[in-house]
């Protein structure tokens, strides 16, 4: 853990570079993070830490494209995702600690929780644990270009006439550094920086969006008591449509998810409403309009009243009578409301490989102590821990896997075939059939040979198929 602060109330700027777009099967390359006060001055030195594959997974060739970032360099420079990911949640849970990113809820804590419950951890605790929460900047971001844009520079619309908020478009048209895109300490500092110009330019904003990372605000918003539900402006990724200016809507709270409390109906005011009255059964959930507004996800909600005034009706294209009208409709039609209660079905899938069953259910105390004394025990000994037994049918094949994939030197007799065997299977038919397996990487050697490569990712695309390679010599010697 990193000394140098105290428990003030901090922020934890972090970015990865992941060898994939999985959050469930890929792998995080690299780590880093910046720690400021809440006024964004920087406490202590920044990290950054790599991560060490297992033998059982092969990166995505585009992703290392990307980053320039190899397994070779992973390996050399890393820890093995165990101690990776340990040391990340030391830093996550340091008292009264807020841990942001851009785009970080959406991308990067997946790959985080993830890790953690590979690893035998709690995936949640880090989240709200020790006064500890979860922000994302990129609502308060897209937020700022709808509500309140003066004082910053937005680039270019893309050529669909959609607004950019991609992090390296907004750090050029504002003078930001960010010289070496797609390293992740290079991304946190830039990512701090844009969240300092709103700071500055827009502080209100900034402010609002800084609360809605508790819960509470959020739910106090969009699920108080039925009898006061009212419109509110949302925004997010939902409405940013071909050719819209905003990514803005007046939205109605209905009813939270019966699957997920931390999920509230919401239907979209701007949208046709005799079709969510009309539905009948499931086909409620396939309506045009109607979303689902997350309590624990930094979603960026603002009452209206005070915003959204004649011009701003205008440049969000809100035709605010229309949608209140819409909007008494629905808080007078309690059959929409019993269509989504009673007709909702479980929103996770069921997988058959442990690895992408993080949300069949939570770990009960008993096997949560057990895996501490699992993470606790010397290396030789954890397969011995197997023995003490496990409530959740998922807890053998777990464990057995955390320990091959980070201390696969351990490994003895029988544990030791079948986990090359495992391997093996694995690099050939991986669980799900876009993730790249050893074909696919027949087909980027082919590629190397007939010279279809860049002449700039060629080095990569090298360093790969000599991984492979190695990584297959490794598992097939006897």
């Amino acid at each position: 853990m990193n000394k140098e602060h105290n428990r003030q109330s901090s922020i934890l700027w972090y970015d990865l570079e992941t060898f994939g777009l999985k959050s469930h099967y890929d792998r995080i390359a690299q780590f880093a993070a910046i720690r400021t006060d809440l006024d964004l001055n920087v406490i202590g030195t920044p990290i950054v830490w790599y991560c060490r594959l297992s033998e059982d997974y092969l990166p995505s060739a585009e992703a290392c494209m990307v980053t320039g970032i190899t397994p070779q360099e992973a390996n050399a420079k890393g820890m093995n995702e165990s101690q990776f990911i340990s040391r990340i949640r030391d830093e996550f849970m340091v008292p009264n600690t807020t841990v942001t990113g851009f785009n970080s809820i959406n991308f990067d804590d997946e790959f985080i929780r993830n890790a953690l419950y590979r690893n035998l951890f709690d995936p949640y605790e880090r989240e709200y644990a020790n006064g500890c929460s979860r922000w994302d900047i990129i609502n308060l971001v897209r937020a700022a270009y709808d509500l309140r844009p003066e004082g910053i520079s937005w680039p270019p619309k893309t050529p669909l006439g959609r607004p950019s908020f991609k992090l390296t478009e907004l750090t050029k048209a504002n003078g930001i550094d960010q010289t070496g895109a797609h390293d992740a300490l290079v991304d946190v500092r830039a990512t701090v920086e844009v969240a300092r110009l709103i700071k500055q330019k827009q502080p209100k904003l900034y402010n609002w969006s800084y609360r809605l990372r508790e819960k509470k605000v959020i739910k106090d918003l969009l699920a108080p008591d039925p009898l006061q539900r009212k419109p509110l402006l949302y925004t997010s990724t939902h409405f940013q449509e071909e050719g819209k200016e905003s990514c803005t809507r007046l939205i109605f709270p209905i009813t939270a998810s019966s699957s997920n409390k931390n999920n509230i109906y919401c239907f979209d005011l701007s949208k046709d409403i005799s079709a969510l009255e009309e539905a009948k059964g499931e086909e409620i959930f396939n309506v045009d309009g109607l979303i689902k507004v997350g309590l624990n996800r930094c979603e960026f909600v603002s009452p209206y009243a005070h915003i959204l005034t004649p011009d701003m009706e205008t440049k969000l294209q809100i035709d605010r009578g229309n949608c209140i009208r819409k909007a008494r409709k629905l808080y007078t039609n309690p059959a929409i409301y019993q269509k989504l209660r009673y007709n909702e079905k479980n929103e996770f899938e069921v997988n058959s490989d442990v690895d992408y069953q993080i949300y069949c259910g939570f770990f009960r105390d008993r096997d949560q102590q057990k895996f501490a004394m699992v993470r606790n025990a010397a290396p030789q000994d954890k397969m011995e821990m197997l023995k003490l037994g496990f409530d959740d049918k998922r807890a053998p094949q777990l464990i057995w896997r955390y320990i091959c994939r980070n201390w696969p030197e351990t490994l003895t007799g029988n544990d030791k075939d079948k986990w090359k065997m495992f391997c093996l299977e694995r690099l050939s038919t991986p669980p799900n059939d876009i993730i790249p397996d050893l074909e696919d990487y027949g087909e980027l050697e082919k590629m190397l040979k007939e010279g279809t490569i860049e002449e700039d990712k060629r080095p990569v695309v090298q360093q790969l198929i000599a991984y492979r390679d190695e990584l297959l010599e490794r598992l097939r010697e006897k």
